[in-house]
């Protein structure tokens, strides 16, 4: 059967609402590991992460005006905070059938993206109480990516309610997916020059050789450590 692959992404921006959530993570003291300070949820039809969709701030500097936004993590609040922004770049093999699904919801809920608010109310109830609320039409990042997930057949988490998701339970169900971690500016695909175009399946082998480490190496270092 043929096989797609989708990218979830969890992020880290340095924003004051993103060290909120990184904060309450860590009064945590049990089970924890380095994904659950990650405050954000995107998702992504390709490698290169230039089309990213989620919810969030629609202004860099008014947090309260939230809803459906077009992410690139060379711009806006990713932009804004290079240095310290930091992602984990997870990537799932689906079906075709089911990459269609998420790509055909992915347009639907942007060319609707007016009939649908940010959930704070759900976001609220999930810091305060890590079980959030799903007032109607209403979603924060995470919600909404299992939603889409799973309205296309995709189940993580074993029919979770979508609003009980926080962005690090996906670092936490798909570890083992993870291609990159690390900052932002280091993300392999980052600049779009030398690197090797998505369709290219030596580019895959290329993230995910841990022997290399492309994730705290660069690929400076890999061509190099590649040509001795």
């Amino acid at each position: 059967m043929d096989k797609q692959n989708i990218y979830i992404v969890d992020s880290f921006t340095n924003t004051v609402p993103g060290r909120i959530i990184k904060w309450r993570a860590s009064l945590k003291f049990w089970n924890r590991y380095d994904g659950d300070t990650y405050s954000h949820t995107s998702l992504s039809r390709d490698i290169k992460l230039g089309n990213m969709m989620s919810l969030a701030r629609k202004e860099i500097n008014n947090p309260l005006n939230c809803g459906f936004i077009k992410e690139d993590i060379r711009k806006d609040v990713f932009a804004l905070n290079k240095e310290k922004s930091k992602i984990a770049v997870m990537e799932l093999p689906v079906t075709v059938e089911q990459y269609d699904k998420v790509s055909n919801l992915m347009d639907y809920y942007w060319e609707h993206r007016d009939e649908y608010s940010y959930n704070f109310l759900g976001i609220v109830s999930m810091l305060v109480f890590a079980k959030g609320l799903a007032p109607k039409n209403k979603f924060f990042c995470s919600q909404w990516v299992t939603t889409v997930l799973q309205e296309a057949g995709i189940n993580i988490f074993n029919n979770k309610h979508p609003q009980d998701v926080r962005p690090f339970d996906f670092y936490g169900a798909l570890e083992d997916k993870i291609i990159y971690e690390g900052p932002v500016v280091e993300y392999p695909y980052y600049n779009d020059l030398e690197y090797p175009k998505v369709e290219d399946e030596k580019s895959k082998i290329l993230i995910k050789n841990r022997e290399y480490s492309l994730n705290k190496r660069g690929y400076d270092d890999y061509a190099r450590t590649k040509n001795t």
